[in-house]
């Protein structure tokens, strides 16, 4: 089961860092960034982009090293603990700070904000349930 959750979690890391490649021509981010600061546009774009390798590094360890991360070593669990508290805090932010209610943009985003929202749930639950099970 625990073995199970992990790679379910892989696979749904895989897809979050090759999402993350679609941001900045999905979001219209070239015209965004044209009216932000320079120093500004380049940090958001540097940050966004330093995150896809670290969402395919976590599908590789969840595919490859599945059973590490289900408890089997000290540094699996530490790594499963960090990745199941990112994606729920990960989870609160999204519920808290994209309220569509207060966005008038993300309206038309409502399927992915809630997409979003059911995939958080998931990648949360697939390292943090193999943590509960450690005997």
């Amino acid at each position: 089961m625990a073995e199970v959750a992990i790679k379910i979690g892989g696979i749904l890391s895989a897809l979050v860092g090759f999402g993350h490649c679609f941001f900045y021509r999905g979001f219209g981010w070239r015209e965004d960034f044209a009216g932000t600061k320079i120093l500004t546009a380049r940090v958001l774009y540097t940050i966004h982009l330093f995150l896809i390798p670290m969402f395919l590094f976590f599908a590789y360890a969840s595919l490859f090293h599945t059973s590490e991360l289900a408890g089997g070593t000290p540094l699996g669990v530490a790594m499963s603990t960090f990745y199941a508290s990112f994606w729920l805090f990960r989870l609160i932010w999204q519920v808290v700070y994209f309220r569509p209610a207060q966005i008038p943009e993300l309206e038309r985003l409502l399927p992915l904000h809630y997409f979003l929202i059911v995939s958080f749930v998931v990648l949360a639950a697939a390292y943090g349930v193999p943590l509960t099970m450690q005997g």
